[in-house]
């Protein structure tokens, strides 16, 4: 079989030397440099000419040619040279596009055809985006299979496929604990699995946001209530803030626990103070003489908590933020630590390398994307006589918080420091309005000192992640 290629290009020595020894090869150009450079690992001929001349493309073979392929950088000539071979009855015809725009008019000829612009974008964004997606493309690039690994954050996660079916894609397959399913519309897509999705090459982005995108559970992972503790009236600037955490997260509900004698005029009920502050929303008010940590405790196992928020004031002892941390480890619900500093438009993160389901790291992201906030992850390492060569676990770890905040597509920013990491990180909680931190796996006497400090000291809300 013969083929003729008009364009000495890379993608024409490149095609040559892949396929098979039993195709009779010829290559047309108008530069004669070119094509004296022109080399590739098997004999072919070499034609210099205008291909768009019918003289030059039977001097090429095109009598007995199977097939014509076309890489000229200029659609007009392309075009031109693919109506000549049609009109000599070669039907394998194809092309590269170099204007979009001219796509039907290819299509019109019966060629396949390859958009350039569409392939390196797709390799280039597979580099940028890793995502966890295997693709390959086919039917001249204008469609692909795509492997994504379900996440549990991902939108489909739980879902059936008839309630995610679509004409621009059909999910072909799914890889299940070593188990190939064949789906259908009543099939559950679950965390963990491999599903390949045949799709059209223009889909790309709307399929992998929905199946490998993420989607903004929390607190719902802990609980569907935030549990907001005031003790004396000076808090009530913080029933403000626990109203802002619970419209801007997946929470349904506040329970407020309170003392009975919060106010000492008794010229309004505590009730209708709270509903006034509230306005619309829901809450549940609990009266207590006084309250204790075994009360808070009690209320987190029995009300489906998602947060514990606690006031922080001035004058707060150390060892009632101690208590309140080692609630949350004991009960495992987060803890905010309030000091009106809502909104969150800008969340700090201490970063570290636990990148498990409801760690500080995957629960950062999530609030970020629920709140439109922008994200700086804290990297502090310690002075370098005393560091350990820990640089492919730091890279690793940044690496991955970049996929995380493509995933969920929030605005990520680095800080590198060297010394403290309590002192450090809470110096710079002035320039965030939601400081987020967790022991994650590591429960050293040193981590869990740094935890309290920072809760402590810091200039914004702190919220603490039990691990």
């Amino acid at each position: 079989m013969k083929v003729i290629i008009v364009g000495a290009h890379g993608e024409a020595k490149e095609l040559i030397n892949r396929i098979s020894s039993g195709w009779s090869i010829s290559v047309i150009d108008l530069d004669q440099d070119k094509l004296r450079n022109f080399s590739t690992n098997r004999q072919i001929e070499k034609i210099q000419g205008d291909a768009t001349s019918s003289l030059v493309l039977k001097k090429a073979g095109l009598e007995s040619t199977t097939a014509v392929i076309t890489l000229t950088l200029n659609d007009e000539v392309n075009l031109e040279v693919l109506k000549i071979a049609k009109q000599n009855d070669i039907f394998r015809l194809s092309s590269v596009v170099n204007e979009a725009s001219n796509a039907d008019s290819y299509k019109n000829l019966g060629a396949e055809v390859v958009e350039p612009n569409i392939l390196l974008a797709r390799r280039f964004e597979h580099i940028l985006e890793p995502r966890r997606v295997v693709s390959q493309a086919f039917a001249g690039g204008r469609a692909e299979a795509i492997e994504i690994e379900i996440s549990s954050d991902s939108p489909v996660r739980g879902k059936k496929l008839k309630e995610i079916g679509s004409d621009y894609y059909i999910v072909g397959a799914l890889l299940r604990k070593g188990k190939v399913i064949i789906p259908h519309g009543d099939t559950e897509i679950e965390t963990g699995d491999l599903v390949t999705i045949v799709l059209q090459s223009g889909a790309f982005s709307n399929v992998i946001n929905l199946f490998s995108g993420s989607e903004s559970r929390y607190p719902l992972e802990y609980g569907k209530n935030i549990l907001v503790v005031l003790e004396n009236k000076d808090n009530l600037k913080n029933l403000s803030e626990s109203e802002f955490y619970t419209r801007n997260t997946k929470a349904t509900s506040l329970m407020v626990l309170t003392k009975e004698d919060l106010f000492d005029n008794n010229l309004e009920s505590t009730d209708e103070t709270f509903k006034a502050i509230l306005k619309d929303q829901e809450f549940e008010m609990t009266l207590k003489n006084k309250i204790s940590n075994k009360d808070i405790e009690n209320m987190v196992n029995d009300g489906s908590i998602g947060t514990i928020f606690y006031p922080l004031e001035e004058g707060i002892s150390k060892a009632k933020i101690k208590s309140l941390i080692n609630i949350s480890n004991k009960t495992k619900t987060p803890v905010l630590f309030s000091k009106s500093t809502y909104p969150y438009k800008t969340i700090g993160i201490l970063a570290n390398n636990d990148f498990g389901e409801n760690t500080s790291n995957s629960i950062a992201f999530d609030l970020a994307s629920s709140l439109s906030a922008s994200l700086i992850a804290v990297n502090i390492t310690q002075p370098k006589f005393l560091q350990s060569d820990d640089a492919a676990q730091l890279t690793d770890s940044l690496e991955k918080m970049q996929d995380l905040a493509l995933s969920y597509e929030v605005q990520l920013d680095f800080e590198n420091h060297e010394g403290n990491e309590a002192k450090i990180f809470t110096d710079l909680s002035s320039k965030f309005d939601l400081s987020i931190i967790g022991n994650g796996t590591n429960q050293s006497w040193q981590s869990k000192k740094t935890t309290e400090f920072i809760s402590n000291n810091s200039k914004s809300s702190v919220l603490y992640i039990p691990s």
